[in-house]
């Protein structure tokens, strides 16, 4: 064995707890590449076998995965670079004196460099095994989790197979070899490059000036001398805690922005069903069917299924025969998302924020005189239509105004009262053959006391609910303890009922659908599909954390162990166990208020990225994701300041003359 090679397994040996965080960096860095190249192999074979042998679009999916795959792949590689060639850093460091000496009896540079690079190869060959056994089993794990939550999603027929893929393995070893490679090779590079007489005195790892080792005035006042000294230490050991800064401020960022997405999302789901508690829909749709003159282009003729009230009210009541089954009916014009009528309201019966939902552009504002809105009519079966006209105070057979309305704007989803109800009568125009007709409002129903299921109908920008009137679009919201039984009896009653609602017309046939839906599903698949998308992002980052914890707790260890002497002669002139203590407990908290104040901001605006990248179907206003920093704070605090305390408490029983004597 070669003198390099030697003294890179005899310190190795010599410093067991580093190499052992060191080991356990490259370890996690190697299982998280393994994972992520054995997730792209089986996302290959699953979408080979979806898409067949359709190369434009298998080579569409491919680069598409393989392009997220390679970023998941850069990120773990420039964090473990950070963290392992700063493990290599600090070995390299302890042992300048011992360079300076070899290169004082003839080293050259080149053997200087190899004694690092024979270190990070012998742990190379155990931590990149260990690595890859981790990181098949951490793939495995993570495919039946995913295929665990694939089966609760309503009819999924995707499933993701484990793929002992070799090509993998073999682009993990490589890049796991190339990424310690390169750690080692940047201290030893450096290590190589100092002259032999400032490594015997160590001038290159220490320097000081004086303005940089000025204790800051504020930490003085408020913690006495233990401040000082901790402000004072943390400045001549920067480039010490340089590293376990970045792994922290990468934590806290990734953290920050994982836990805000999360958030969204779920805000996402609860806004797309718009809090309805219901878990069956049966739902009436009917398309409408236009003719129109070839030349003019004038509707000669337009027709649609419809649904009458006292239809819709009697499979109301046969739906309610299932037992213990709640029943809300409620539907609309709605033409396939098509308003059949508008109207024109004064300025005066809009309220100031209506106004400025529909502001026009600025240089016409002045000369707005009335406003032209969609108007969306409401059908509610008739047990639900009396509730809601005894709370509007109003007889049954009115007209009920739902003055509320759904803004979304950049600063988020607002909702308030649009209009000032004074009974009014609108005047509604058909936007298909232009005839007009009164309409008046006898009540309003207002935010408090409006149900979920009449937000859904009703989306017009006026939205009135009245008592009788043929519907396009109708759905019974059902809440049932027998969702199967219930979704089969549902399809027997429209089955009976739905002949007497086709109709057949001369020029043409329009025929309505009727859909059985589980809506628990629906909500339940995209909260299923958002926490598949979740645990696989808080694994990667909380694997990618804790590499950097490898960092953390090596460098603040070695940092206490290294400092011995420094302790021994503090204790001397009179420091006592609690002020070392206390001292130590500062270092730790400075630190971590530095992580935190550069990777709190880092997060916010990671989370607005998120956010803003986000393509929602439902919107909502951006919020500070106070809970995750709040976890970044109690978390970063707790971490260092253990580590510093327990790596404290192994040297507070040591001899202060034999500490002050050590060279």
């Amino acid at each position: 064995m070669k003198l390099t090679q030697k003294l890179a397994y005899s310190q190795i040996k010599a410093n067991r707890g580093r190499s052992f965080w060191t080991l356990a960096g490259i370890a996690l860095s190697t299982v998280m590449i393994t994972a992520v190249f054995g997730f792209a192999a089986s996302g290959d074979v699953m979408v080979k076998e979806l898409i067949g042998s359709n190369d434009f679009y298998l080579n569409s999916y491919r680069t598409t995965l393989f392009g997220i795959s390679a970023v998941f792949i850069s990120i773990i590689v420039i964090t473990s670079v950070i963290v392992v060639s700063n493990a290599f850093r600090v070995s390299a460091g302890e042992r300048t004196a011992q360079f300076g000496i070899l290169k004082s009896v003839g080293a050259t540079k080149k053997q200087i460099a190899k004694t690092i690079m024979y270190e990070g190869l012998y742990l190379c060959i155990i931590g990149i095994p260990v690595g890859i056994g981790l990181g098949l089993l951490v793939n495995l794990s993570g495919i039946q989790i995913a295929n665990h939550f694939l089966a609760r999603i309503n009819e999924a027929e995707i499933e993701l197979n484990f793929v002992f893929a070799w090509q993998a393995i073999l682009l993990s070893i490589i890049v796991s070899s190339v990424m310690v490679c390169l750690s080692a090779w940047l201290p030893a590079r450096k290590a190589a490059n100092i002259s032999a007489i400032d490594a015997i005195r160590k001038t290159d790892e220490v320097k000081i000036k004086a303005k940089q080792v000025r204790s800051n005035w504020l930490v003085g006042k408020l913690f006495g001398i233990e401040g000082e000294l901790a402000s004072k230490s943390l400045k001549r050991s920067g480039r010490n805690f340089r590293a376990t800064v970045i792994s922290l401020t990468i934590s806290i960022m990734l953290f920050i922005t994982v836990g805000a997405f999360g958030t969204q999302i779920n805000t996402m789901a609860d806004l797309f069903w718009i809090g309805i508690d219901a878990n069956v829909g049966v739902a009436f749709n009917s398309p409408i069917q236009i003719t129109r003159e070839d030349e003019s282009n004038e509707i000669t003729d337009w027709q649609t299924d419809t649904i009458e009230s006292s239809l819709a009210n009697d499979i109301t009541e046969k739906l309610r025969e299932y037992p213990n089954t709640e029943i809300f009916g409620a539907g609309s014009d709605d033409f396939g998302g098509f308003t059949m009528y508008y109207t024109v309201l004064p300025k005066e019966m809009l309220t100031a924020k209506m106004q400025e939902a529909h502001a026009p552009p600025p240089e016409y504002a002045a000369d707005i005189k009335a406003y032209s809105l969609s108007v969306r009519l409401v059908s509610v079966d008739a047990e639900n239509y009396a509730l809601l006209c005894k709370k509007a105070g109003v007889p049954v057979g009115s007209n009920l105004l739902v003055n509320q309305y759904t803004w979304y704007q950049d600063s988020g989803r607002t909702v308030f009262a649009p209009y000032v109800f004074e009974e009014q009568t609108l005047r509604l125009t058909n936007q298909l053959d232009n005839r007009e007709f009164d309409l008046p409002l006898h009540g309003e129903i207002s935010e408090q006391d409006i149900p979920s299921e009449v937000i859904f109908a009703a989306s017009g920008d006026v939205s009135v609910i009245v008592p009788n009137m043929p519907v396009a679009y109708y759905c019974w919201f059902a809440s049932t303890d027998d969702k199967d039984g219930f979704a089969k009896y549902a399809s027997e009653v429209m089955n009976e009922y739905l002949p007497q609602v086709k109709k057949v017309k001369d020029v043409g046939e329009v025929e309505a659908t009727v859909e059985i839906m589980d809506l628990e599903a629906d909500t339940s698949s995209m909260r299923t599909t958002a926490d598949m998308v979740m645990v696989f992002i808080y694994g990667f980052v909380g694997l990618l954390t804790l590499i950097g914890l490898t960092n953390v707790i090596s460098t603040i260890s070695m940092n206490v162990r290294t400092r011995s002497r420094e302790f021994a002669v503090l204790r001397s002139v009179g420091m006592t166990s609690g002020g070392l203590k206390r001292m130590l407990s500062l270092e730790s908290i400075l630190c971590s208020v530095k992580s935190l104040v550069i990777g709190v901001p880092l997060g916010i605006i990671g989370a607005y990225i998120s956010y803003t990248s986000l393509d929602l179907p439902a919107e909502f206003g951006f919020a500070l994701p106070w809970l995750p920093i709040l976890e970044c704070v109690i978390g970063v605090l707790a971490v260092t300041w253990v580590t510093m305390r327990f790596s404290a408490n192994q040297i507070r029983h040591g001899n202060v003359i034999e500490a002050i004597h050590q060279n």
